[in-house]
């Protein structure tokens, strides 16, 4: 039985990781943004009556829905998934299969007609 002490791990072996990560209060404020983001998507329709959300037509609401959900991707990514910590191959993968999955839906809602309906 060895009494040594651990070795410890060279710098460059970790990554970045001897970067200074984030501490939990900010996780805790970046988890409280999020939650105020998400009453503002329940607002849109738990009380649609409210004089702030005169949407006049539903793009208004869908587009506003949509701005909220890409800012909470975002920041969820970002914070949670450490994509500033990363290296930067892998961080441009993650955009790039984004922008990738959302140029197909884009493809298959024209597909549907979605944009024009009733056009043929």
């Amino acid at each position: 039985m060895s009494t040594e002490t651990a070795t410890t791990i060279p710098t460059d072996a970790l990554d970045g990781a001897d970067k200074a990560y984030p501490r939990e209060r900010q996780y805790v404020w970046v988890a409280l943004a999020l939650g105020a983001l998400t009453c503002i998507e329940i607002a849109t329709y738990a009380a649609p009556g409210f004089p702030m959300w005169s949407w006049g037509d539903k793009a208004g609401l869908i587009t506003v829905l949509m701005i909220l959900m890409a800012v909470k991707f975002w920041t969820v990514a970002y914070f949670f998934m450490h994509l500033k910590f990363d290296k930067p191959i892998l961080t441009r993968l993650f955009y790039a299969g984004l922008v990738l999955a959302v140029l197909v839906y884009l493809a298959v809602l024209t597909m549907f007609n979605v944009w024009w309906p009733g056009h043929h």
